[in-house]
């Protein structure tokens, strides 16, 4: 079986940038919240436009995807995968509206949602499932994210973290060139079914099985890869904020230094743009090393752990 491969990813961060504690005392919470998301959490800075439309948010890197590629007509599929359920009024459908944007006249175009903030790396790989039934070695799927946190009902997990707004591109194909996906592990825990509205009875267990929960999709993906923990590059991980990731890495036996912790510091939580929008961030700012393995890990609200083994190859 031939390996879904990420051939380009492309990332995007509106330029305007907002204090977090400003962001918490806007949205009501008091000073004593607010320092928590800021020193406990190492949340410090969000991005967001108010001006932005949700479209041109994530039609941005799309098209430098898109620009990148000689026949853009080999997209057959376009994935739009967000977090919140509604990113549009319920007559509009959004990723329809994005192919059509972006010239994919012949693209079949659908969103993935049910996973919340690990929906990105599910739509990686129900793009690579497709592109193989396809049958055509030629087709690609272009994954995208990106998302307006339109209230604070949208913007806030109590105690937890704060979401700015970014968005991301992935093009999708079955070549040897790019970060090959090495290995892929997902688990939904329905006890926690209910997301933002559970008892707090619920959110205190989530809270406690959460490191646990995580670690073991990890593990399993590393043994899908054939891998130990040790030959992974880093880990690239979604931003929920620092505090819940250095329990994870104790739960994994690791220092914090194994996992790419910047990005919560310099842009929070971004739904599920955030394992693509670090992993651009490492790109540019240390380059990937050929060869090398990484690890996306992402957990969504609901509760679905997430994680996948990537090997990079180039592109």
């Amino acid at each position: 079986m031939r390996p879904t491969v990420l051939e380009r990813v492309e990332a995007y961060l509106p330029a305007r940038s907002v204090d977090v504690q400003q962001v918490a005392v806007d949205l009501g919470l008091s000073r004593h919240q607010a320092r928590l998301m800021h020193r406990v959490h190492g949340l410090d800075v969000l991005h967001e436009d108010p001006g932005l439309g949700l479209y041109d948010l994530v039609l941005e890197p799309a098209r430098r995807v898109l620009a990148a590629l000689p026949d853009p007509s080999v997209v057959r599929y376009l994935l739009y995968a967000h977090t919140i359920q509604e990113v549009t009024p319920a007559h509009v459908d959004a990723a329809a509206d994005l192919g059509r944007l972006l010239g994919l006249a012949d693209a079949e175009c659908f969103a993935l949602t049910q996973q919340n903030c690990a929906s990105s790396l599910a739509a990686v790989d129900a793009a690579g499932e497709l592109l193989r039934a396809d049958g055509d070695p030629r087709a690609k799927a272009l994954v995208v994210t990106g998302e307006k946190p339109f209230s604070k009902l949208a913007r806030l997990i109590a105690n937890t973290t704060i979401m700015g707004e970014a968005s991301a591109a992935c093009l999708v194909g079955l070549t040897p060139r790019g970060s090959t996906v090495r290995g892929y592990a997902v688990r939904t825990d329905g006890r926690f079914r209910e997301g933002i509205r559970m008892t707090t009875q619920a959110a205190q267990d989530f809270g406690d099985s959460y490191a646990a929960g995580l670690a073991a999709v990890v593990h399993e993906a590393l043994d899908q890869a054939d891998l130990r923990l040790s030959d992974v590059v880093t880990i690239v991980p979604h931003n929920v904020n620092r505090s819940s990731w250095l329990r994870v890495a104790k739960e994994l036996g690791i220092g914090p230094e194994r996992i790419h912790l910047d990005g919560v510091a310099r842009y929070g939580h971004c739904f599920c743009s955030d394992p693509f929008l670090n992993l651009v961030a490492l790109r540019e700012r240390q380059g990937l090393v050929e060869g090398g393995h990484y690890l996306f890990a992402a957990v969504g609200l609901g509760a679905t752990y997430a994680a996948m083994v990537i090997e990079h190859l180039g592109g």
